[in-house]
């Protein structure tokens, strides 16, 4: 039923309210790299440490990614995602109260542990309502919102740094909790949990705002087909998915490596190649905004050639971009080379998601992305260490951005070795 519908106020509203949702998401994880250059003064630590508390919030991310896809297949997304919202609010508000680097990264890893259980979530119940032919650009379009939040971030850092210090961008992080009325009042439940409950009431008012051209008797039996279905790790490798669930994951720790990486570091690295640290910020701006306006273009490029070919492309860009940072440019030619380095990797992401929704079937997409992204964030976690690292070494900036750029290469190719004729839409068709 909500698969031949047409797009109407309650698809914009959920859109909303999911973008929202990852908006601050996106702001918590990566307000950090802001923080950086004032942290390593105020509390004296090398950049090695730097990285190491940097690594704590997306260490924790592993665990939720992992809690939150089996929550949200088993007690329902909406409830889930409230529950992320809550915890990663409470983490950024406690990170304002820390008085130290271990204090910080204590705070910083039960704010990990909230981010980590939104993305799975809000990306399932996204494809779960939009019209087939509305998924891929759907979900990519949500998915924009922990772009947005990179752009918040990078503005919070703009205005905010300077006159007031580190702790207020932590405090504006905080105002996430105001979103959990709208969540609870304008996100719908998901609807195969809806109908293994035996929820009919529910499902009513749901098909009344979503479906209101049908007509619903009160004694109206629903089925869904994969309602039944116990929804298990193994269950994400049946029907010959087993290669491509691999290669999916190999994606997702490549990408986040190179993600991580460069949003935790290029405000340091920008200013150690000479620029100041309003300028830097404006780079890191450019690397959401460039992710953000890509997202969306790119989820239309691959409704109409398929996200396989598009995501190809896409990663050995990332290569290309994120190594020619490296190179002394002017300011606008490194702007430009940025927002296209964002693109690529989170741009690239987004595209990612779509097509992991669209591969798995509905019992299990959670499930999929909650391990995707909870591995995925190994390599967001390595992304920070390394780079402290190499800025603890003194290494070249080429050195420092070849080590980002190399896993571009791997997801490019692990992407094209996926086997879509195995893919859960494709069952459909």
């Amino acid at each position: 039923m909500l698969d031949n519908n047409s797009v109407k106020l309650p698809h914009w509203l959920l859109l909303l309210c999911c973008i929202a949702a990852l908006a601050f998401d996106g702001y918590d994880l990566v307000i950090y790299a802001t923080t950086i250059p004032m942290l390593l003064v105020e509390w004296n630590i090398s950049p090695a440490y730097a990285g190491l508390i940097g690594s704590y919030a997306f260490g924790a991310g592993v665990v939720g990614a992992v809690l939150g896809g089996v929550l949200g297949d088993k007690w329902g997304r909406k409830a889930t995602i409230i529950t992320s919202v809550i915890i990663f609010t409470a983490g950024t508000f406690a990170t304002t109260l820390a008085t130290g680097p271990v204090s910080f990264g204590i705070f910083r890893t039960i704010t990990g542990l909230g981010l980590g259980m939104t993305s799975p979530n809000v990306l399932a119940l996204v494809s779960e309502y939009f019209p087939h032919k509305w998924k891929q650009a759907a979900v990519s379009a949500s998915a924009t919102g922990m772009q947005l939040g990179g752009i918040m971030s990078a503005l919070a850092g703009i205005y905010l740094l300077t006159p007031y210090g580190w702790k207020s961008v932590y405090y504006f992080g905080s105002i996430a909790i105001f979103l959990v009325p709208f969540l609870f009042w304008y996100m719908p439940e998901t609807p195969w949990l809806l109908v293994a409950k035996n929820n009919a009431r529910q499902l009513r008012l749901i098909l009344s705002k979503f479906r209101p051209d049908l007509v619903v008797s009160d004694d109206a039996h629903f089925e869904y087909p994969q309602a039944k279905e116990k929804s298990s790790l193994a269950n994400v490798f049946a029907e010959n998915r087993f290669t491509s669930t691999i290669l999916f994951w190999l994606v997702y720790f490549m990408n986040m490596y190179m993600i991580f990486g460069t949003t935790t570091w290029i405000p340091t690295l920008m200013m150690n190649a000479g620029h100041a640290l309003g300028m830097s910020l404006w780079f890191f701006l450019a690397l959401f905004l460039g992710a953000a306006m890509g997202s969306l273009i790119c989820g239309y490029l691959a409704e109409y050639f398929g996200a396989k070919r598009v995501l190809v492309i896409l990663y050995y860009g990332a290569f290309f971009f994120i190594l020619l940072l490296s190179v002394p440019m002017g300011v606008y030619a490194t702007t430009v080379v940025t927002g296209l380095a964002g693109m690529c990797t989170m741009g690239a992401q987004n595209v990612t998601h779509g097509y992991v929704t669209q591969y798995y079937p509905p019992t299990v997409r959670t499930t999929m992305m909650g391990w995707g992204l909870g591995l995925g964030r190994f390599g967001g976690l390595l992304g920070p260490i390394a780079g402290g690292t190499l800025l603890s070494m003194k290494v070249t900036l080429f050195q420092s951005f070849l080590w980002f750029a190399v896993p571009g290469l791997i997801a490019g190719s692990a992407i094209a070795f996926v086997q879509n004729r195995y893919g859960y839409a494709n069952r459909l068709t």
